[in-house]
Order: C-alpha cells, then sequence, then structure tokens
C-alpha cells in the first residue's frame, strides 16, 4: 500500500480548489447587476460538486496516484478532488463542465439559472487572474468561454424547447433536416434568426 500522505504533504496544493471557492465566495462581487450572492454560492456548489465526482477525467497518471493516495486515507464517502488540486486546475475543467451544463443541467434548469451560473464563472476567472492563482492567458480564455456559454446556452434552451414544442404540432410545418445520416444527438453549433444548424454527433 502507498505511503499515507501528511495532512500538509506538499503534494496537496496550497491554497486547495475548496479554499480557493471559499474565499472567492468571501469577497466582493464584480458585478453586482450580473451576479448575486446566492447566485454565486450555487454556482460554487454545483462546479465545486462536478470537480468531486469528474475532475479525475482530465488528471495525469501521476495526478491519478496522488488523488488515489489520498483517497485511500480519507472516508469512502468523501470526494475529495478539490481538496488535493488547487484553483490551477479549474480553467481545465471547464470545457467539460459546460458540456455537463448542456446535456444535464439545461434541460432541467431555468433560463436564469443557466446564465447566472455562466456569469458567476466568468467572474471567478477573473478573479482567479487577480488573486495571481491562474495566468492572464488562462484566465482570459475561461472568462470568454464562460461569456459565451452564458449567450449561448441559454439559445440553444429556447431553440430546443421551440424544436418539441413544433414537433408536438401536427400543424406546424416540416422540420427539415440537411445532410446525410441520423444519429441519437446533435450539437448546436450556430443560431441565427428562424435558423438552427445541427452537428451529427454519433455517441
Amino acid at each position: 500500500m502507498p505511503p499515507a500522505l501528511k495532512p500538509h504533504s506538499p503534494d496537496i496544493a496550497s491554497p486547495t480548489m475548496e479554499e480557493t471557492f471559499k474565499t472567492f465566495l468571501k469577497a466582493p462581487l464584480y458585478c453586482r447587476s450580473k451576479t448575486e450572492a446566492m447566485d454565486r454560492e450555487n454556482t460554487i456548489e454545483l462546479l465545486q460538486s462536478y470537480a468531486c465526482y469528474h475532475g479525475h477525467k482530465s488528471l495525469s497518471p501521476r495526478e491519478r496516484s496522488l488523488l488515489q493516495r489520498y483517497l485511500q486515507r480519507k472516508a469512502p464517502e468523501q470526494c475529495s478532488y478539490h481538496q488535493v488540486f488547487g484553483p490551477a486546475k479549474i480553467p481545465e475543467l471547464l470545457p467539460d463542465f459546460f458540456t455537463f451544463m448542456a446535456y444535464e443541467i439545461v434541460p432541467v434548469a431555468s433560463q436564469k439559472f443557466v446564465q447566472s451560473t455562466c456569469l458567476t464563472i466568468e467572474e471567478l476567472s477573473l478573479w482567479l487572474i487577480k488573486e495571481g492563482h491562474i495566468s492572464l492567458e488562462v484566465g482570459e480564455e475561461a472568462a470568454y468561454r464562460c461569456a459565451q456559454a452564458a449567450r449561448d446556452l441559454p439559445r440553444a434552451m429556447r431553440a430546443v424547447k421551440r424544436l418539441f414544442r413544433d414537433s408536438q404540432n401536427e400543424s406546424s410545418e416540416e422540420i427539415r433536416w440537411t445532410g446525410e445520416g441520423e444519429s441519437e444527438k446533435y450539437k448546436i453549433v450556430r443560431l441565427a434568426s428562424n435558423f438552427i444548424w445541427l452537428l451529427d454527433s454519433v455517441v
């Protein structure tokens, strides 16, 4: 069995992601007109939960080994990705997190919740730059991705709802699919007035 990690092992990030989230929630709001304190708390809870259960997917072999060693000395039901790795890992989580949002959260959440979640993570990305936890380049890319999601996910929600409503309406115009091949899932690649572009995505 690998040796247990000491409570203050140099392999454990300082600050950890968990500690960073707590500090961020105490920080002054950057954009009070966009997000409220409760929005930030809900978003951080969701992002931390995602990191806890899915963060290991993007780890290197060495990082996986480190996490496994940490888990071996913790209660089996305790998730601890966010207690081992630091804020530098947050931008790495965002692409898969927004994919998770699109498939799991968007279909059941309100448009306000989805948009406030994206805007809060944009604010988090800018705050991480300010605190020196991530580089300007990485932070700006993360913030841009968040702003893009805040715009596109609600639009996708409206488009999907309209497609579903029209498909249930016998008097509606026929929905025409261009291209070849069929799949259970399609990726929305572009939205415009009265048009929606879908990319065949075989899963």
